[in-house]
């Protein structure tokens, strides 16, 4: 019998509010202050364990948790796609970003007593050559790394009853 799916309502609700988290967050100048970004996350895995809750209640809890971890994990994929949508679009609209990041990675960098000038030069211009495809690759693999953390979270508090068991007439 076919699934129904939720997973598409919570993964574009929790990748806008990421997203308009993160906005308030870099207007209010608080993105490069410890800590701070990963306030955005909070949408994200509360998004990710509404979806594993509704996932089983639209199924009658005639779920897996691998079923239940399959859903989140769509779920997560989907706000990927809206944070790197983002991401491209913000480096227009705030090209200003760029020096921020590079000058909050040089400050970060002259902290460790162990990185020489010539590293922390060569690490800026690394940085300054490939800033976008970093940014997009950050966005895309942590949204994904942090998706996989939140669906097992959201796996396990899903009700589960296991397969639906087999009707009359169901073919093999």
């Amino acid at each position: 019998m076919e699934k129904k799916q939720t997973h598409i309502m919570y993964g574009f609700i929790s990748g806008i509010a990421m997203v308009i988290i993160s906005l308030i967050l870099y207007v209010t100048g608080q993105t490069f202050k410890t800590g701070m970004s990963y306030i955005a996350y909070v949408p994200f895995v509360i998004g990710v364990i509404l979806n594993g809750i509704a996932y089983s209640k639209a199924n009658d809890g005639f779920v897996t948790f691998g079923n239940i971890f399959g859903s989140c994990f769509k779920t997560s994929m989907i706000v990927a796609i809206v944070v790197v949508f983002w991401s491209i679009i913000s480096m227009f609209i705030f090209p200003e970003m760029k020096d921020k990041a590079i000058e909050y990675a040089r400050e970060t960098m002259a902290k460790n007593p162990k990185m020489t000038d010539e590293a922390m030069d060569m690490s800026i211009n690394v940085m300054k050559k490939y800033f976008n495809a970093f940014m997009i690759a950050g966005a895309l693999f942590g949204t994904l790394f942090y998706g996989a953390i939140f669906s097992l979270i959201g796996a396990a508090v899903g009700q589960k009853k296991g397969p639906q068991p087999m009707q009359v007439g169901d073919n093999f």
